[in-house]
This record gives C-alpha cells, structure tokens and sequence, in this order.
C-alpha cells in the first residue's frame, strides 16, 4: 500500500511538474515571442530573462521604379504636335556639336536625330530632363527645357531629311525576331515594318551608338525603357546579335542583296 502511495505521489509530483514547464513556456517563451515577432527561440528565451541581442531594423521596402515620368496620353500627344521647328531650329544650334548642324552626328558616341519621329525626340529629351535617362552632358542640357522647348527641339529634328535606309538583307532577328526564345522582331516597333509611339526608328544610326545602348540595356544600366521590354529583349540577346542588329540598322552590316530595303 505503501509503494502504490509512493507511485501515486511521483506521478502527481511529475505532473505538476509538466504543467509548470508548459505553462512557463507558453507564458514566458512563446506568448511574448509571438506578441514581439521574435524570429527565434534562442532570442525569446533572451528575452523573457530580461535581456536580448540587439537585432537590426528591416530594411525599408524599396518602390518599384518609374522608368519614365512620359505617359502616352492625349495630353502628352498634343503637347509633341504642339512643336514649332523654326523655334526649334534656333534651339538646336547648341546641339550641333554633338548630333551635327543637319542632326547627323559626326561621333561614333552620339546618335543621328536627323529625320528621327517627334514623339521619340521628346520622350528621351523628358528622361534627361527627370534623370530617368542618365547622362551627365544630356541632363545639364535638358534639365532647364520647358515642355514647349522640348517639343519644339522634337519636331525640328523631325523636319530633317533623314539617313538612308540600308541595302542588306535584314536578319531574322529584326524581321521575325526569335520566337522560341520568345524575342519579338526590332523592326515591329523600330521600323521598317512598323513603329511603336515614343520607340526611335533605328534606320540609318550609328552602329557603336546602338550597340553601345543594347548593352546597357542587357547590363541594367539604362532603364528608362517603359514596361522594360528592353531590358528584357537586350538581356536574353547573345554578343554577335547585339552587333548584327546594329550593323544592320546602320548599313554596316554583309550586303548580301543590292535590293533597297522596305520605305522608312
């Protein structure tokens, strides 16, 4: 009778002792680290004596960026048609040394504008002038143009007959593009067999200056392509595609057909 009293009293003893640790570690341990979103054990337990390790603040969320501040609206239409070319034109005199007095660059480092689409002109000027388009000499020239001045620079290198077309045979990257590899075709939004707004036409540029551009688009470090469909197009293009594209569209690249390529 004795040793079933004894048993019965262990037993009891070992209950409450099972209680109590429960009790300990959801009232000392877990409640507080769910309450402070403690990430671990080890610093709940720090906690609930009294002291813990300093833990370092989560970093702030970064918002998404805005690869351009232009929006293709009925507003931002008009005020591109707005451009006056002759106000343009007189504007334009401190752009010859770079793009040329006739928008034809004398330099590898710049693009032709002659005969570039207004829309497209303006939007890269606006990007200068936010910084969503980095360069130092763009951004000291656009930063003090108005919406007007900007626009009216746009529609005078519009009026300005532009380069030739070249004589090649396009490759399929620019006509068809890569369909496996899920590459749409340059000249859908580039020319010459169509042109999205705000998307320069690529005919007759400088090869260097475009494949300087599909660079660092691949690289990341141009990023003021809206929807990023040129980061994404450039990064998934190989060297050699780079460089045939922009041959190509400069009129650099093999003529393998005298035939003149499709009308601007």
């Amino acid at each position: 009778m004795s040793q079933r009293a004894d048993r019965v009293g262990l037993w009891f003893t070992l209950g409450i002792a099972g209680v109590t640790v429960v009790a300990y570690v959801v009232g000392f341990l877990w409640l507080p680290a769910a309450q402070a979103g403690a990430p671990s054990l080890w610093l709940a337990l720090c906690r609930a004596a009294g002291f813990a390790p300093e833990v370092a603040p989560a970093p702030p969320a970064v918002p998404p960026s805005i690869p351009s501040d232009v929006v293709w609206n009925v507003q931002t239409q008009r005020a591109v048609l707005s451009g006056d070319a002759g106000r343009g034109a007189t504007a334009a005199a401190a752009c010859a040394g770079c793009h040329g007095a006739k928008g034809i660059s004398p330099s590898d480092q710049f693009p032709n504008l002659a005969g570039q689409a207004a829309d497209a002109v303006f939007k890269q000027l606006d990007d200068f002038h936010s910084g969503k388009r980095v360069s130092p000499i763009m951004q000291g020239f656009a930063a003090p143009l108005t919406e007007q001045q900007m626009a009216d620079l746009a529609a005078h290198f519009a009026s300005l007959p532009a380069p030739h077309a070249p004589a090649s045979t396009p490759s399929r990257l620019v006509t068809v593009g890569d369909p496996a590899r899920g590459l749409p075709p340059c000249a859908a939004c580039h020319g010459p067999m169509g042109r999205k707004l705000g998307a320069p036409d690529l005919i007759g540029q400088r090869a260097p200056y475009l494949q300087a551009q599909l660079e660092a688009f691949a690289a990341g470090t141009r990023r003021n392509d809206i929807n990023q469909q040129m980061r994404v197009v450039a990064h998934d293009l190989r060297a050699d595609e780079i460089k045939e594209v922009a041959q190509w569209y400069a009129g650099t690249g093999p003529q393998t057909t005298a035939a003149a390529s499709p009308a601007r």
